[in-house]
């Protein structure tokens, strides 16, 4: 009987210690596949990784909104009431406002609080009457302000157009005019339109990144290396000539020209890989231009050298790898022609870079993108006649058998 029993108690105990086992590989199994789940999700579908790198700086810029501002930079709006600021910068007028276009109602604060007549006045000025461009102008054509019927204290602020010099907005105690606060109101320079430019060739810019962006068309001079077809890379500005706080010296602007395939796969990159299968491959390459405002690019054969373009051939074909690497800077013209002839050119027709260009100030964002596209080669030279030397022709006298 007792050894019934402790063959019993045995099988109890190892029964129970299974059953433990099978639970925790369970909970074990479970938690792999929410792990798996969670990788999943947030490297979306296993493509982007950006997530598990720690975390990410992205440059921060002011994006658009009521168009004024005050001195601290906080964006003032139309159905709030402010404290009246000590001053107030407008980059667009009233009536271009998304969020400001019933113009800003501000307070004056009159102290103490227990005085009998609270009541004030308000008025407008130039700073400098005497300035230039404030000679023969009246201040209420730029900028206006209407005290409220109920509430003397609070104003509507408008601006109505650019203005070129400095308005003082005056709040006047009616008790004793003496006592007086004072806002003053600048006007931002703007930015009108700007180019991105290779020396002389402006680039044809446009303001999507993928779907409906512009081509600049490129003609590439594959013989010559000392051609006026390019020059320095520039990004020129044209800006509004009425205002009291310039942006121009203060603004940020950079222009890249980047062919990565891996972030625009669908892009017909030259720089594109293609995969034969076996092992075997051909990969075709040029740099990248980081913060290229300044540098130069030359389309001729200058090109070739400066920004390293090659190509390269892997095959197993022998069952031992080899890979052969040409440059670009070496080849004849008639092997770049090959290349890039639009007609039946291997990479005629396709992206060479994608150009992005954005310009920050206080108050603007521009951005603007465009894919530079050889379609056209020079420095080929056509066949201008077919000359045949009759003294090296020889007739000989055919013999009938």
């Amino acid at each position: 009987m007792s050894n019934y029993y402790g063959n019993y108690n045995r099988k109890k105990k190892g029964s129970a210690l299974q059953t433990v086992v099978c639970i925790l590989l369970v909970i074990i199994l479970l938690g792999v596949i929410a792990g798996g789940i969670f990788v999943g999700v947030k490297s979306e579908g296993f493509r982007n990784w950006d997530y598990f790198k720690g975390e990410q700086t992205e440059q921060v810029v002011p994006e658009e909104g009521s168009g004024v501002t005050d001195g601290e930079g906080n964006e003032l709006e139309s159905g709030m009431s402010y404290e009246m600021p000590a001053s107030m910068v407008y980059a667009v007028p009233t009536a271009q406002s998304t969020t400001a276009a019933d113009g800003v109602t501000v307070t004056a604060t009159v102290l103490p609080e227990t005085a009998i007549n609270k009541n004030v006045t308000w008025s407008l000025a130039f700073a400098d009457a005497s300035a230039s461009w404030a000679q023969g102008k009246t201040v209420t054509d730029y900028v206006t302000v209407t005290a409220d019927a109920e509430n003397s204290r609070e104003a509507t602020v408008v601006c109505k157009q650019a203005f070129g010099e400095q308005i003082v907005l005056t709040a006047a105690s009616v008790a004793d005019p003496s006592k007086t606060a004072t806002c003053t109101i600048d006007y931002l320079q703007s930015i009108l339109s700007y180019a991105v430019k290779i020396g002389d060739l402006a680039l044809n810019m446009g303001p999507s990144a993928m779907e409906h962006i512009t081509k600049s068309n490129i003609s590439v001079d594959i013989a010559n290396d000392d051609t006026s077809n390019g020059g320095m890379i520039s990004i020129d500005c044209t800006f509004s000539e009425t205002y009291t706080i310039a942006t121009e010296d203060t603004m940020v602007k950079k222009v890249s020209f980047f062919n990565d395939d891996e972030a625009y796969p669908e892009k017909p990159y030259f720089t594109n890989r293609i995969d034969y299968g076996a092992g075997s491959s051909t990969e075709y390459h040029c740099d990248s231009i980081e913060d290229a405002e300044g540098k130069t690019l030359y389309f001729d054969r200058r090109m070739f050298d400066e920004y390293n373009f090659w190509v390269e051939g892997t095959s197993f074909a022998t069952g031992e790898l080899v890979q052969r690497k040409t440059y670009f800077k070496d080849l004849s013209t008639d092997k770049l022609a090959e290349y890039f002839d639009p007609d039946d050119g291997i990479y005629a027709n396709q992206t060479l870079w994608t150009v992005k260009c954005w310009i920050v100030t206080d108050y603007q964002r521009i951005e603007g993108w465009t894919d530079i596209v050889f379609s056209a080669i020079d420095g080929q030279q056509d066949v201008q006649s077919i000359h045949l030397d009759q003294d090296s022709i020889t007739f000989t006298e055919s013999v009938n058998e």
